[in-house]
């Protein structure tokens, strides 16, 4: 499309009327430089979107038309500059051509005595006059008033109403008679605009009609500058009221600037819903903006490049955002059929000891594993599901008998609750602690109690034992690994196979952490605009609370290890 444009701008500066080709050329050149702009957009979004150093900085690459392109617009410039120059040289003498006519005709209104020779100055001054280009517009309005004058006066103070017909001036009359109707109907003109161009259009043929009898000329020329003078006050409030209006659309596009720089800076919650709610907001706000009218020349085209960019901001962190759900909900994916196979092939385990706690670990498991997919995720829960059912179904089946037991171990667990609830703290920190962890020990001891008592009873147990924490300002991750030890000495007391699950499992969460926590690194990189602040302190956030629960996954995998060689350890030594 340039290399057509740039044919056209050299085929129309070969042309020798400058005049003639200006505007085309001036159209042609804006539509090169409109492209120009979209062809610097593209590379600066190549660019954006590639791999780079923190500190690369967009260079943009021009095209060979462009450099042509320059010399062109060089090349007009100067014989654009050079026409003006000589029109402006025209128009100062034509201007002093005129300004010389006047004066003959001033000193022929007031020296000509001869009326024949009066009137022989005058026509060919007339004849000369429209023969004279044009003159500096600032002096325009001044001539041409003076040259009116003039002639009237001539008319009228040489007493060439002696020579003229009667005839002439009833014409004369006729004619602004006629004018002057055709100005009472301007009022019916419904467009401005119309009535602009209708006021003028007359105002000139007024202007161009001769004299017309001296006892109604002036109260003719009032009654019809009377009608056209309203119209052309009514147009310079139009556009002063225009002018005014711009301000407004720039303070309300101002404001439409704020608030979406507040939405791009808004943390959106990980997930489909809060981005669409996220950005049918943004798409209002265009909307709005699209129903503003025009800011004016000087700062409308500023403020949409503020408002775009702020768009693209939001739409880069959005397509980032779903980018990485692709990723996250094919891994997830992949972690979930793991988890389903592992499920079926223990569904049919009759070890219900073993089994058990290792059907209710990939339960754990499941949940703590992201969504995958929509049209994935509903499949494959209902096949875990279904599993989980069936397992469950047979257990009970099994352990119908087992009422009475958990009955009593509810019973069991009900007294522990007590000594719990009446606890109190001693101030001996320590004591307080093995004391806590005693009631932790007892309570995980007890065994299973009827299902529907489960919730209620295991909410007042947490609640109680995090009151005891909290009174001894123990931290989230203390009290963590203290649950976690007691687990760990149930996983190696039991089976060797529950211990490498369980650190099989540990060990997937901390991979599937550790790439996230890479990926969040690398697009951090991608984020250096305006506006990209915000952005950078969500995933920064969220970069540190992954680094926080490796942390806790290093100490968790460290505890199974010394519990495990404790245990061989205590095994030789009996054997």
């Amino acid at each position: 499309m340039r290399p057509e444009i740039l044919t056209r701008i050299q085929a129309l500066l070969q042309q020798e009327d400058l005049e003639s080709i200006r505007q085309e050329l001036r159209t042609a050149i804006d539509e090169f430089r409109t492209l120009t702009s979209e062809e610097v957009r593209k590379q600066k979004e190549l660019w954006a979107a590639s791999e780079k150093d923190a500190d690369a900085t967009f260079d943009y690459i021009p095209s060979e038309e462009e450099a042509a392109f320059e010399a062109l617009v060089i090349a007009f410039k100067e014989r654009e500059k050079l026409w003006r120059k000589e029109v402006a040289e025209t128009q100062r003498a034509n201007l002093e051509k005129k300004q010389a006519m006047l004066e003959r005709l001033r000193q022929t209104i007031q020296e000509e005595e001869n009326i024949g020779a009066a009137f022989a100055v005058f026509n060919q001054v007339r004849e000369e006059w429209e023969k004279v280009g044009d003159v500096p517009g600032d002096q325009f309005k001044a001539v041409h008033d003076i040259y009116y004058r003039l002639r009237d006066e001539f008319f009228y103070n040489i007493n060439i109403y002696k020579e003229l017909k009667e005839h002439d001036l009833k014409v004369n009359q006729k004619k602004k008679t006629d004018l002057l109707a055709l100005a009472k109907r301007l009022e019916a003109l419904e467009l401005l605009s119309e009535r602009e161009k209708q006021a003028r259009l007359l105002q000139k043929q007024w202007l161009d009609v001769g004299p017309s009898p001296r006892e109604s000329y002036q109260e003719m020329s009032d009654a019809f500058f009377g009608l056209i003078r309203p119209v052309f006050e009514s147009v310079k409030a139009h556009y002063d009221e225009v002018r005014a209006s711009f301000q407004v659309h720039a303070d309300a596009k101002n404001g439409l600037i704020e608030k979406l720089r507040e939405a791009v800076a808004e943390e959106v919650e990980a997930s489909h819903e809060a981005w669409q709610a996220a950005t049918a907001k943004v798409i209002s706000l265009q909307n709005e903006w699209k129903a503003i009218g025009f800011a004016g020349k000087e700062h409308n085209e500023t403020l949409w490049g503020t408002f775009r960019e702020l768009a693209d901001v939001f739409f880069q962190k959005k397509q980032l955002f779903y980018d990485g759900q692709k990723s996250v909900s094919k891994d997830n994916k992949a972690q979930k059929v793991a988890l389903l196979e592992k499920a079926e092939a223990l569904s049919t385990s009759t070890d219900w000891k073993t089994a058990v706690p290792e059907m209710m670990s990939l339960q754990k498991a499941w949940k703590e594993v992201g969504p995958s997919a929509p049209s994935e995720e509903q499949r494959l829960w209902r096949r875990f599901r279904k599993v989980q059912d069936a397992f469950f179904k047979a257990r009970k089946a099994e352990f119908a008998d087992r009422d009475a037991s958990e009955k009593a171990n509810l019973a069991e667990k009900k007294g522990v609750l007590t000594e719990i609830t009446s606890f109190q703290i001693s101030g001996d920190r320590k004591a307080d602690l093995d004391a806590l962890r005693d009631f932790s020990s007892r309570w995980n001891g007890i065994g299973f109690v009827p299902r529907k008592s489960l919730d209620g009873l295991m909410e007042k147990y947490r609640t109680t034992m995090d009151a005891h924490y909290d009174s001894l300002s123990a931290q989230r991750s203390e009290r963590a690994l203290e649950t976690y030890k007691q687990r760990v000495d149930n996983l190696v007391s039991s089976d060797r196979n529950q211990v490498r699950r369980e650190q099989t499992i540990l060990r997937e969460k901390m991979d599937r952490l550790h790439s996230r926590v890479t990926k969040t690194e690398e697009n951090l990189e991608r984020f250096t605009g305006k506006g990209a602040e915000a952005i950078r302190e969500q995933y920064e956030k969220s970069m540190n609370a992954d680094k926080v629960e490796m942390d806790e996954i290093r100490t968790k995998l460290t505890l199974l290890r010394q519990a495990t060689q404790q245990n061989e350890a205590s095994k030789s030594e009996k054997t």
